[in-house]
């Protein structure tokens, strides 16, 4: 009987059985904060969701560390983008992994243009190979949330109905923010920027923002002189608005071509994760408010 009320008494203490710690809380870990923006949405309260690379870090250059494996393999599934973002996730130990990217319509999915159709371990992509940043296009976002929903009912039956009440919820936000941004650009379009690399490319094309060129056709490559001179050629002829750089990547180029025509830098952060950059929207609008100052 003593022995009974002991039990009882920890049991009280410590949660359903007797003497049993809880049962460990669902965990998602993410590669990059854009793709944790987007699960932590549909995930809600029910589920923890980490991200891999710190703030500052680029993606396309990342080399994973041992504690980026143990994160891997202690969770119920690992999200990624895609091979020309992230393809070091295929190196981590996971019980399951789900890449994003594979979700978005090919109907949707842009090619990498001329001057940014080249991978990030410097390989060349085959002409018209498909972008992998879908992100920074609400619209493209919304597209994924029923798959996305249903990919984490399977991992975690007991979470569906809240996976996809909260992935409703979202793509109402996302109708939201598009509407937004589509007034908010709708008389901005057609004035030509260079972007650092093809990062931002869906934000662009859907709101019709005019990209005239890419100072580094992919990251970790360093733009020859002849490249260079060819975009300040650009910007004069095209009378290209301004130069933006990329927290994650070396400033320099766009600093040459900038002080060359005389044009303003802005930066482009394709991947937050720091405050105020933290929450999808928070990302979608500080690049949004950016690109407005740019073209104004």
């Amino acid at each position: 009987m003593k022995a009974l009320r002991i039990c009882v008494l920890f049991a009280a203490l410590l949660g359903p059985g007797c003497g049993a710690p809880p049962p460990a809380a669902t965990t998602y870990v993410t590669t990059i904060n854009p793709l944790r923006a987007i699960v932590a949405e549909v995930a809600g309260d029910r589920a923890e969701v980490t991200v891999l690379l710190a703030p500052g870090a680029s993606p396309h250059t990342y080399e994973p560390r041992p504690s980026d494996a143990l994160a891997a393999e202690s969770a119920v599934a690992l999200f990624c983008a895609a091979d020309d973002i992230d393809g070091w996730a295929a190196k981590l130990p996971a019980k399951e992994r789900v890449a994003l990217f594979d979700l978005v319509p090919k109907a949707q999915r842009l090619p990498y243009d001329d001057e940014g159709h080249a991978d990030h371990d410097g390989h060349a992509h085959e002409h018209g190979a498909d972008n992998g940043h879908f992100w920074s296009d609400p619209a493209i976002v919304k597209s994924i949330l029923p798959q996305l929903a249903d990919r984490m009912s399977v991992l975690d039956p007991g979470g569906a109905g809240t996976y996809r009440a909260n992935a409703a919820r979202f793509a109402d936000d996302l109708d939201t923010l598009d509407a937004e941004l589509k007034a908010a650009f709708g008389a901005l379009g057609g004035r030509p920027v260079f972007m650092f690399h093809p990062s931002w490319s869906y934000f662009m094309h859907r709101y019709g923002v005019a990209v005239a060129g890419m100072v580094e056709p992919y990251p970790g490559k360093e733009s020859s002189p002849k490249y260079l001179k060819g975009l300040i050629d650009t910007a004069r002829a095209r009378g290209v608005r301004a130069v933006f750089t990329e927290p994650q990547l070396p400033r320099r180029p766009a600093e040459v071509i900038a002080e060359e025509c005389g044009l303003p830098l802005f930066e482009i952060d394709p991947n937050g994760g720091v405050e105020g950059r933290r929450t999808y929207r928070e990302l979608i609008e500080y690049n949004a408010a950016m690109l407005k100052k740019a073209l104004q």
